[in-house]
C-alpha cells in the first residue's frame, strides 16, 4: 500500500483514498489520482518496470476472482497470465475517462475467467458457497477495512441492504459466474424465481447506488449485462447497442466498475505468484515482435486521456 502511494509525488499523496483504487463518483470533474492508470499508461510505451509494478499490486486480487469463477488453482493461474499477456498488448486502450482502471483489469481476468469455465466442466462439488453475509459486514478488523475504497464500502453496503436471497443471488451470478440456470440449481429454486431474484436484486442496488436517477430500463439492462445475467443473442444485441448509444455505454460502464468495487472483500489466496511472472514473461520474450507497440498517435491519445483526468 506505501508503494502505491509513493507512485505519486507528495504534495498529492494526502489525497488519494486509502485503497488500491478509488472510483469516483459520476457527476465528479476531477477524480481522483489512480496509480493502476499511471501504471497502464507506462505500460502502454513500454515499460517493463511498470508492467512488473502492475502485476506485483494487482496479481493477487486477479488470482482471487479467476479462483473464485474456475474453482481450480491451475486454471486460475493459467487465466492470470493470460489476463496479463492482454494486459501488455492492450495497456493503450484503456480509457480513464470510462472508469479506473481496477474495473478495466477486473473485467479482463473476469471474462477470461468465465471463458475458461466454459471450456473445462466444473468438477462435481467443487463449489464453495461464497460467505455473502461476511462480505456485506465491515468485519472486525479495522486494518483491513483501511484497504478498502470508500467506494467499495458503498457499493458492498448496498449489497448488504438486499434480502438475502436477492443478495446470494447478485453475489454468486457475479463472483461465480453463475447463469440463470446454474443459480437455479444451485439454489433449488425454479428459474423464473432465480431470474427474478437476480433483477430485483440488481434493481434494489440501482436505487441505493444512484439515489439521483430512477433505476429505468436502460440502467437495469445494463446491470445485467455488467453481472453477467445477459447470454447469447441478448449479450451480443445490448453489444451492439452499446456501441452505438452512449447512454447504454455509460450505464455499462459504471455499473462494471462498482460491481468491480465489491472484489475488494474477496479473500486473497495464496499462489505461485513467480512462477506465473516467469510464464508470463517468457511468453513475452518468445513472442515479442507480435507484442508490438501500438502507433504513436494511439499511446499519444491513451496518455491525454489520463492527463485529462488527473
Amino acid at each position: 500500500m506505501v508503494e502505491i502511494l509513493r507512485l505519486h509525488d507528495t504534495a498529492r499523496a494526502a489525497s488519494i483514498p486509502p485503497s488500491l483504487i478509488a472510483l469516483a463518483p459520476p457527476h465528479s470533474a476531477t477524480p481522483p489520482f489512480d496509480p493502476l492508470a499511471r501504471l497502464l499508461a507506462e505500460t502502454a510505451v513500454g515499460h517493463d518496470r511498470a508492467f512488473a509494478r502492475l502485476y506485483e499490486l494487482i496479481s493477487a486480487r486477479l488470482f482471487a476472482v479467476a479462483r473464485r469463477i474456475v474453482q481450480r488453482d491451475d486454471v486460475a493461474e493459467d487465466v492470470l497470465q493470460d489476463s496479463f499477456l492482454r494486459i501488455w498488448r492492450a495497456a493503450y486502450q484503456y480509457d480513464p475517462a470510462k472508469g479506473p482502471a481496477y474495473a478495466w483489469l477486473m473485467q479482463i481476468v473476469r471474462n477470461r475467467a468465465l471463458s475458461a469455465r466454459l471450456r473445462a466442466s466444473r468438477r462435481e462439488g467443487g463449489q464453495t458457497e461464497l460467505d455473502v453475509e461476511t462480505m456485506a459486514s465491515d468485519g472486525p478488523d479495522p486494518a483491513t477495512l483501511t484497504m478498502r475504497s470508500d467506494e467499495a464500502r458503498r457499493v458492498n453496503a448496498c449489497l448488504g441492504n438486499l434480502p438475502v436471497n436477492h443478495r446470494r443471488s447478485v453475489a454468486l451470478v457475479y463472483f461465480d459466474g453463475l447463469t440463470h440456470q446454474e443459480l437455479a440449481e444451485r439454489l433449488g429454486v425454479q428459474l423464473g424465481t432465480a431470474k427474478s431474484w437476480v433483477r430485483r436484486g440488481l434493481a434494489q442496488m440501482a436505487k441505493c447506488l444512484h439515489k439521483d436517477e430512477l433505476a429505468d430500463r436502460r440502467a437495469l439492462v445494463a446491470a445485467d449485462y455488467a453481472i453477467g445475467s445477459l447470454q447469447g443473442a441478448a449479450r451480443r444485441g445490448f453489444e451492439r447497442r452499446r456501441e452505438r448509444d452512449a447512454r447504454f455505454c455509460r450505464a455499462a460502464d459504471r455499473w462494471e466498475a462498482q460491481l468491480a468495487m465489491l472484489t475488494e472483500f474477496l479473500p486473497e489466496r495464496s499462489f505461485s505468484s513467480r512462477e506465473v511472472w516467469k510464464r508470463v514473461q517468457q511468453e513475452i520474450r518468445r513472442n515479442r515482435p507480435a507484442f508490438c507497440r501500438p502507433r504513436l498517435w494511439q499511446v499519444a491519445a491513451a496518455l491525454a486521456a489520463l492527463l485529462r483526468g488527473r
